[in-house]
């Protein structure tokens, strides 16, 4: 197995190596939030490249979800142009609305560059991609005890925690997607849930272990594991994790920092989580749900958390982008899981649900666990066309 773990991410062949240290870098930051960071330095150079040696090569590769992204990323930028222009000579606090856009132009790029990956080096880019991710999640592990220490909830080697329990659900999300078409043993996804479970305890994040718990039953439910004997065995794992976390340091540790995280909750009592998370502006402004408010200038609304962007993935597309936007947004996502088996559209429900009181709209991991959609689906067309031609020639040879 470590073999070929290592054959397909540090030793891998060609533009893949790079992609794979690319992935599994990506949970270093070394620099603020909203700067680049030294995977985002190595992914910046590898799209140089790859557009001046013509090697952006995506054609015939879910053309719909690619042009519904584009379609997207043009409004966008229109918006946060305007209120960039409509701004000039006033006092704004935080990223200006026009910087708004190189974050979305960057994860374009990303997810373009997977596509193209995807098209260079077929089943290796898969296999790459699987095995980074889940290589990048060991490391976070193993690492672990030399991050920086903090009293409060962990983020290891992110600037917050959150970040830290977004990345879990993303990567997990990734492993699950591409898992059938790697020849990888089951334990390996079990080790891969217990990692990610692992780093969000870390994170204290109540909203990454309860989606790690959905996506844990949507891929027992999709494999058709939900046997008598998997029951029994989730009884048992369900009876030693409270075990554990009773008598060891680290379970003690998580206990203490949830329950002082209830307890001493930052959100006051008497703001509801509407406000708390900035859906209140939305209330407050309702016409911005027409053709966008677009980000930045944050000073600008009537909210509670003033200077601060909405918490959430959702509400920042429909108040920031408006109908269009919003609509763009989800026949983007609507195009990416068409045609496709129920349990990759769940596996995305948890990404979701936890970008409902999250911002991660620029987390690129996120836009890369989208990318594997079409990928997928490229693949499920090519089985589908592989088992036709032997229908076919079956056919030919019964006849003759």
């Amino acid at each position: 197995m470590l073999k070929q773990l290592l054959n397909n991410t540090l030793l891998a062949k060609g533009w893949l190596k790079y992609w794979s240290i690319y992935l599994i870098l990506f949970p270093f930051y070394f620099f603020p939030s909203g700067t680049i960071q030294i995977s985002d330095g190595l992914m910046a150079l590898l799209l140089l490249f790859s557009v001046f040696n013509g090697r952006m090569n995506y054609r015939n590769i879910d053309t719909r979800s690619r042009k519904y992204f584009f379609y997207l990323l043009i409004y966008i930028c229109t918006v946060n142009i305007i209120v960039s222009l409509s701004r000039i000579g006033l006092r704004d606090k935080g990223i200006p609305s026009y910087f708004m856009n190189s974050f979305y132009i960057y994860n374009f790029m990303v997810y373009l560059f997977a596509l193209s990956l995807y098209k260079l080096y077929t089943n290796k880019f898969i296999s790459c991609t699987l095995f980074s991710i889940l290589l990048a999640v060991v490391f976070q592990v193993v690492l672990s005890p030399f991050a920086p220490d903090t009293n409060e909830r962990g983020s290891l080697f992110f600037n917050n925690p959150n970040q830290l329990g977004y990345y879990c659900i993303c990567s997990l999300c990734i492993i699950l997607i591409l898992e059938r078409k790697v020849k990888i043993s089951r334990i390996w996804i079990y080790v891969g849930f217990v990692f990610c479970s692992y780093l969000a305890m870390v994170s204290v994040s109540k909203s990454a272990l309860g989606s790690l718990v959905i996506l844990f039953f949507i891929y027992l439910s999709a494999n058709k594991l939900l046997s008598i004997k998997t029951i029994l065995t989730i009884i048992v794992i369900g009876i030693a994790i409270p075990v554990t976390l009773l008598t060891t340091d680290f379970g003690a540790e998580f206990i203490e920092k949830l329950n002082s995280r209830i307890e001493d909750a930052t959100k006051p009592a008497d703001v509801t989580e509407w406000e708390y998370r900035g859906y209140d502006r939305i209330a407050n402004h309702p016409g911005y749900l027409v053709l966008g408010a677009g980000e930045g200038a944050y000073n600008r609304f009537d909210t509670y958390i003033e200077n601060h962007e909405i918490h959430s993935s959702i509400g920042t597309i429909a108040f920031c982008y408006g109908i269009p936007g919003t609509v763009l947004f989800f026949l983007f996502l609507f195009s990416l899981i068409k045609n496709m088996p129920w349990a990759y559209f769940a596996y995305l429900v948890p990404v979701f649900a936890y970008g409902i009181t999250h911002m991660g709209l620029r987390f690129t991991i996120f836009w890369v666990a989208l990318s594997m959609f079409p990928v997928l689906k490229t693949e499920l067309k090519r089985e589908k066309w592989l088992k036709y031609q032997m229908r076919l020639k079956k056919n030919e040879i019964t006849s003759s």
